[in-house]
């Protein structure tokens, strides 16, 4: 069945930056949870709401607070509307702040985008960041909005508070001085703005001088002309220059190169070919730890263990005892943890550590996020299919999916340290078994991949709605564990 469904999912096309490697983009997704009269309904009984009689605006009023203008409106189309969070990094790969975007805005590439259509997918994006909390999603990191013209000239914008707000939004092809003095309003009261360049033309000095950022999406031109178009902007006016669409580490570096100070996509999910393992001694005094505790060994056993190393120890107690567990009482020691926790619990925050070597790396940071993202995904996707003590591999699959990314080295290799349940292994091996289908589901939600998530959450017999809810969970969630 797994292969079958692989086989439905159509390959995605390579970016045309110079000699580009094979990429596989990973993207976190957000949705948008909607309450009304279409809440409960199935995603695959679409349901039409003609708003062209209704003069009130308030037709699909239950559904987003939105214009429709007399059009068409696909309740479960908007249901379904994706929030894209894409990471941002500075040179030193340390996060910065995310890029939210809807998963049906129409393309910046398209040759006339229709108004109304641009107007309300942002003003659907505007309100979804106002009603989840830019804090409460990003924790303070910054939010890179794009969007039009339109919507900036709207009062909606109005309802947002400025604080790690950025507004990316595309060069206008013609002076407009009304944009020109909402965008310098807007500055006044402590928006940001990121300025999108294809080409640079006259109108960009008067621009330059709005922008906080430059942003150029490197999969749209070669190296060649985007490096001219580089010097073209930066002799224009200083501003620090934004890379989108870096997915592999070969767009980092020659990204880095071209001049870019932060750089937009997922290339550190990918094993690093030219780079050693980063399985140190840490990490391997980590994996013993958890292979005690798999093999249940007794609580002074491995509480002595634990103790030859103090940093693991605070560690461990630091994640167990994070907001997002919600505990009662604070957990004081390790014997403490495997009285109140079980070893089932103590395995799934031991697990974490593998991401904190004795020298910490801002790229095994931004891992250890998604990381958490997708385990937590994974978890609440199966926890009402798969039944007993099979529940708590769930996590364990999420979490160490990435480990071949996090170790550098093929995931046959990266595993075979580790005494781990057999469908924990048939999952990250070989794609089979009872977790696997939820691993796949998680995986299509961060990719951004809409076709495969209808056709993996048909497999694990979730509607969307289910689905939807999750990823928001699983990302606040993770927002809260002290890392």
């Amino acid at each position: 069945m797994f292969e079958k469904i692989k086989s439905l999912l159509q390959t995605r096309p390579e970016p045309i930056l110079a000699q580009p490697a094979e990429i596989d983009i990973e993207l976190e997704v957000t949705p948008i949870p909607i309450s009304g009269e279409y809440a409960d309904a199935s995603p695959y009984d679409a349901k039409i709401v003609d708003t062209a009689a209704d003069s009130s605006g308030e037709a699909i009023s239950s559904l987003l607070d939105i214009e429709t203008n007399g059009l068409r409106g696909d309740a479960v189309a908007l249901r379904l509307s994706f929030l894209r969070r894409e990471p941002v990094m500075d040179k030193s790969e340390r996060l910065i702040g995310y890029e939210l975007s809807l998963r049906n805005r129409p393309s910046p590439l398209d040759a006339k985008p229709d108004d109304t259509v641009l107007l309300m997918n942002d003003k659907m994006l505007l309100k979804s960041v106002f009603e989840l909390g830019v804090d409460r999603l990003l924790k303070g990191k910054l939010a890179i909005l794009p969007i039009s013209s339109l919507v900036i000239l709207h009062s909606c914008v109005d309802e947002l508070t400025a604080k790690n707000i950025v507004f990316a939004i595309p060069l206008p092809e013609t002076k407009d001085e009304a944009l020109l003095k909402r965008c310098r309003e807007l500055k006044t009261r402590g928006f940001r703005f990121v300025i999108d360049v294809s080409v640079c033309r006259p109108e960009i000095d008067t621009w330059l001088k709005i922008a906080d950022y430059v942003r150029f999406n490197i999969t749209e031109m070669n190296a060649i002309d985007l490096g001219k178009e580089i010097v073209a902007v930066l002799k224009s006016g200083v501003r620090p220059l934004i890379a989108m669409g870096v997915d592999s580490e070969e767009h980092f570096e020659a990204s880095r190169k071209l001049a870019f100070n932060y750089f937009s996509g997922y290339y550190f999910t990918k094993p690093q070919a030219s780079v050693p393992t980063r399985l140190d001694n840490h990490r391997i005094k980590v994996i013993e730890l958890l292979n005690l505790v798999r093999s249940r060994v007794e609580i002074k056993e491995l509480e002595a263990s634990v103790k030859r190393d103090a940093a693991i120890t605070f560690k461990i107690l630091r994640y167990i005892n994070s907001p997002a567990n919600g505990l009662l009482q604070e957990i004081r020691s390790i014997a403490h943890a495997l009285t109140l926790l079980g070893y089932d619990q103590m395995y799934r925050w031991l697990t974490l550590l593998l991401f904190v070597s004795d020298k910490p790396d801002p790229r095994s940071m931004i891992l250890l996020k998604n990381a958490l993202v997708r385990a937590r995904l994974v978890e609440l996707l199966g926890k009402d299919k798969i039944a007993g003590p099979d529940q708590d591999g769930l996590f364990l699959v999420g979490i160490l999916s990435l480990l071949d990314s996090l170790l550098n080295l093929p995931m046959e290799k990266a595993l075979e340290n580790f005494h781990l349940p057999q469908q924990v292994s048939l999952a990250l091996l070989e794609h089979q078994g009872i977790y696997a289908p939820y691993l796949g589901l998680a995986i299509a939600c961060e990719a951004f991949d809409q076709k495969a998530i209808e056709l993996w959450a048909r497999t694990c017999g979730l509607d969307a709605l289910k689905v939807n809810v999750a990823h928001v969970d699983a990302m606040v969630w993770a927002e809260e564990i002290d890392r």
